[in-house]
């Protein structure tokens, strides 16, 4: 009984994590749409940052969004001679609303533009349903990060969160408890 009682006590706390990052995520989706457009497209770029692409050097990232554009809104350079680069779209539209697939296509086509190889389309709500199978027929490598997966990241990645608490949560080692040469 201890040891199932111990297996239920692990589920539940488990299962609390989930449910807390959860109502994080929506709490952090909830405050990138209170903030300003440009402040999006930073923490866009934070975010890829954060994940190592650009070595991690903010000298190695651009925003780029303002009128005119051409549907980048930052450039990240992978390597010191800028001869790899990602080319990014930051999408914050109103709760509900899906990134329609023009939208997608049109960065598509910024990419060919400039002839460009990889790109990352991020959202804080959802791609329309022909979206993603876009992106899978075309040359280009196109990305498309929705609102879930965005807080996932920032979570991950710890940008625009902090760690509450910090909980080790400890097993049996059972191998410690094997007696070399002992039957069983």
């Amino acid at each position: 009984a201890p040891f199932a009682a111990a297996a239920e006590s692990s589920d539940a706390v488990l299962g609390f994590v989930r449910a807390s990052h959860a109502a994080l995520a929506a709490e952090l989706i909830g405050r990138i749409h209170a903030q300003p457009p440009a402040f999006f497209e930073r923490l866009v770029i934070d975010v890829l940052l954060a994940m190592g692409y650009g070595s991690s050097r903010a000298d190695m990232a651009q925003r780029l969004g303002r009128s005119g554009d051409g549907g980048i809104d930052g450039i990240i350079t992978l390597d010191e001679l800028g001869l790899d680069l990602i080319y990014i779209q930051a999408k914050r539209l109103k709760p509900g609303m899906p990134v329609p697939i023009g939208d997608v296509r049109d960065f598509a086509g910024s990419l060919e533009a400039r002839h460009a190889a990889k790109g990352v389309f991020v959202t804080t709500t959802h791609f329309s349903p022909g979206a993603p199978e876009f992106c899978s027929r075309i040359t280009r490598r196109v990305v498309l990060v929705d609102g879930p997966k965005l807080a996932e990241l920032m979570v991950r990645f710890n940008i625009g969160v902090k760690v509450r608490h910090c909980i080790e949560l400890k097993g049996l080692d059972k191998s410690y408890f094997t007696v070399p040469g002992a039957l069983g």
